[in-house]
C-alpha cells in the first residue's frame, strides 16, 4: 500500500509545485526602441544580445547595427557579410563569427551621437539610440 501510494504523492507534489509559477510582469521597453526617428531627427537604434567576448564586445556589435542602419537612412549603401565558423568536438562546441561591413557614401560624412542605451533586464540585450547630429 505505501508502495503504491508515495510515490503517487511524490508526483502530486512535483505537479502542484510546477502549476504554481509566477507570471513575470511586462518589461517596459522605452519609446525610441521602436520609434528611433521623429519628423526633425534621424534615428537609429542597434541591439545584440550578450557576447562570448564581454559587454564590451557587445556594446560595439550594438552600436556597429546602429551605425549601419543610420547610414542606409541616409542614402549610404551598405553591404554586411557575416561569417560564421562552428566547431564541435565531443561536448565542447566553439563558434565564431567575422563580420564585415562595407559603406560606399560618395563623400557623405554622416555625424551621430548616442543618445541613449538600455540594457533589458531579463534578456540583458543592449539597445543602442543613435541620433544623426
Amino acid at each position: 500500500m505505501y508502495k503504491l501510494l508515495l510515490p503517487t504523492f511524490l508526483l502530486l507534489l512535483l505537479l502542484s509545485g510546477c502549476g504554481t509559477q509566477k507570471d513575470l510582469p511586462p518589461v517596459q521597453k522605452p519609446n525610441w526602441i521602436d520609434y528611433p526617428s521623429s519628423d526633425l531627427l534621424i534615428g537609429a537604434v542597434g541591439s545584440a544580445m550578450p557576447h562570448f567576448q564581454g559587454k564590451t564586445a557587445q556594446r560595439r556589435l550594438a552600436i556597429s547595427r546602429a551605425i549601419d542602419e543610420l547610414a542606409q537612412q541616409s542614402g549610404v549603401q551598405v553591404q554586411s557579410t557575416i561569417i560564421r565558423k562552428e566547431s564541435r568536438e565531443g561536448s565542447l562546441t566553439q563558434a565564431s563569427a567575422e563580420v564585415y561591413t562595407i559603406q560606399n557614401s560618395e563623400d557623405k560624412t554622416i555625424q551621430a551621437h548616442i543618445e541613449a542605451v538600455w540594457t533589458h533586464p531579463r534578456t540583458q540585450e543592449i539597445y543602442v539610440w543613435l541620433l544623426e547630429n
